[in-house]
């Protein structure tokens, strides 16, 4: 019993760190706008070696929880890419294009439940954080699903992919449900440790 409690908590340790991994890639694409608007991030705190400790915080994950931390990170970069269908990418795919490419790279890599499962979870997430900002990125401008589809809509969608998520993998689901709020917790903590140390400068 004792094996099977130690196994789920490095699994959920990867999951955790695979969810940092994506939330600190998020923030340095959007590093620029979270400059403009005054918001404090840790990817703007670490600056260029942002991309070194999501690369780091990704082997991690994938050391401890190989299968599903691929499979989150490559449902989170589908899910971004995808953000708009028709814009054309670095590597001049449209982003459905680029998304469905990594998708069936999950799939392989994975399994197709398993990659299925991830896209749904993250999907719900990024859901739930856009009916989260909704106001914020009202009143700054920004676009996100809930601006554009409504908020009954999107609350909708919301739990039908959690509803989904659940169903193709309930222990799964808890874990990153677990996951998703210490994440943000860790984020927080460390981006604000950067204010704190500015506002103490002389």
């Amino acid at each position: 019993m004792f094996g099977v409690w130690s196994s789920l908590l490095v699994e959920w340790i990867g999951i955790v760190l695979a969810g940092l991994t994506i939330k600190l890639m998020d923030d340095w694409l959007d590093v620029e706008y979270d400059q403009c608007v005054g918001r404090h991030t840790l990817a703007i705190r670490l600056g260029r070696a942002c991309l070194p400790y999501a690369l780091l915080g990704l082997g991690l994950a994938m050391t401890l929880a190989p299968q599903e931390a691929l499979a989150l990170f490559l449902a989170a970069y589908a899910i971004g890419m995808g953000h708009d269908l028709r814009e054309k990418m670095p590597t001049k795919l449209p982003g459905w294009a680029e998304s469905a490419i990594v998708l069936g790279i999950s799939g392989w890599a994975t399994s197709i439940g398993l990659t299925l499962w991830a896209l749904c979870v993250m999907a719900m997430i990024q859901l739930l954080d856009d009916l989260m900002d909704l106001q914020h990125d009202r009143r700054s401008g920004q676009n996100n699903l809930a601006i554009r589809f409504g908020f009954v809509e999107v609350t909708l969608a919301m739990f039908i992919t959690l509803l989904a998520s659940v169903l193709l993998s309930p222990l799964k689901t808890v874990q990153v449900l677990l996951a998703a709020p210490l994440v943000h917790m860790i984020m927080a903590l460390f981006g604000g440790i950067g204010i704190r140390k500015r506002r103490e400068e002389p």
